[in-house]
């Protein structure tokens, strides 16, 4: 039996490229083929089915906002293995939002606040394999692909931290540690041409300190990965920019933008952009002489989320779209030409949601992104 199955691969392998071969009718043939494709027809009963438009999938992305420079971006959240076939088709939904930039987030661990080890998990985890794909997909639609890997919370908020209060027991051992895992998707980055990877998220604690340490990982990481390098500070440290050396080794400096605006329930845009102006003033050294990108901003559609927009559950919350929606509009307004870009926060492959979350897809801020992606609309 197994010398019929490995017969019958030998079968396939020799005929796949017969049956893709270029043809009279000019039709792509199997060495026009890309990975992502490839994987698709190889691998239809796993993608459920094989898209009706193979094997031309992609239309290239030839909209952005402000040219070249600017992320139009969406963080795509991540846990366990994607079903490759439904992130091409959230690809190029996201497209036609005029979404030009994505963010592929997902998660590492580690056992508690202060622990010395910094893991992928086999179940929660995508594998490198599969980041790859996801990473040609993307790039096949035209977009600029950040990759971000970020430190899961299940087990640290468990003593009342999160990953902005950890203290490894042994810093050298988690620096270590963590240089490992990143190499990893560095060296993934390299094989994929990777517009940018992220190195790090919302780690406060081991900011400040470890100065020498994070800027020896990036001169390390650059050794094996060409492409752009940024960290994302929390909203609630930026002030120490100015003074952190390894923020100026990165590319660009990534802000998660979750600033309260406090301001009624009912906020109108104008309400909300002059509480944008307030933070915006008051950091304008930072945002005047960095190359800044918001690598996290969003709220829930929920009553007043925008006083605690980093707040991911509300027990007595009221569901209210027009939160969202307002708060988009005034973001954008707010930040237009002060930043570089910006990625909201967030989307997942999950096609039967059922909750409120994050997500502005099949919402009213639909449109909202659109105007200012897609169609290039200026504020007043």
């Amino acid at each position: 039996m197994k010398f019929l199955f490995l017969f019958g691969k030998i079968i396939l392998l020799f005929f796949i490229p017969i049956l893709f071969a270029d043809g009279a009718d000019g039709k792509l043939g199997a060495k026009n083929l890309s990975q992502i494709e490839r994987f698709i027809a190889r691998e239809g009963d796993v993608m459920r089915e094989v898209p009706k438009d193979y094997p031309v999938l992609f239309k290239k992305n030839d909209h952005t906002k402000k040219g070249d420079d600017y992320h139009a971006g969406m963080n795509i959240l991540i846990y366990g293995h994607p079903n490759i076939r439904e992130a091409i088709d959230k690809f190029r939904y996201l497209q036609d939002l005029g979404v030009d930039s994505i963010a592929i987030v997902f998660p590492v661990f580690q056992e508690d606040w202060q622990a010395n080890e910094i893991l992928p998990d086999a179940e929660l985890t995508p594998t490198v394999d599969e980041l790859l794909l996801l990473i040609e997909s993307a790039h096949q639609f035209g977009m600029r692909v950040m990759l971000r890997p970020i430190l899961d919370e299940e087990s640290i908020v468990k003593t009342g931290h999160w990953r902005g209060s950890i203290q490894p027991s042994n810093p050298d051992a988690w620096f270590e540690s963590y240089r490992e895992l990143m190499f990893t998707y560095a060296e993934l980055g390299e094989r994929t041409k990777l517009d940018v990877l992220n190195i790090g998220t919302e780690l406060n604690s081991l900011e400040r300190n470890y100065d020498k340490r994070w800027k020896k990982l990036i001169r390390e990481i650059r050794n094996v990965y060409s492409g752009e390098l940024t960290y994302s500070f929390n909203w609630n440290v930026i002030q120490y920019i100015p003074t952190s050396n390894f923020a100026k080794s990165l590319d660009f400096i990534g802000v998660d933008a979750y600033f309260p605006l406090n301001v009624a329930d009912d906020a109108s845009v104008d309400d909300l952009i002059v509480a944008w102006q307030a933070w915006i003033d008051r950091y304008q050294n930072i945002f005047k002489d960095q190359s800044i990108v918001l690598t996290e901003v969003g709220t829930l559609p929920i009553r007043g989320s925008h006083r605690t927009p980093y707040r991911w559950e509300y027990a007595n919350g009221v569901a209210d779209p027009q939160t969202q929606v307002n708060y988009y509009e005034a973001t954008f307004r707010a930040w237009d030409k002060k930043v570089s870009g910006l990625y909201w926060w967030c989307i997942t492959l999950d096609v039967n949601k059922v909750d409120l979350d994050y997500s502005p897809l099949d919402m009213p801020t639909e449109e909202v992104i659109k105007a200012h992606f897609l169609n290039s609309v200026q504020p007043n």
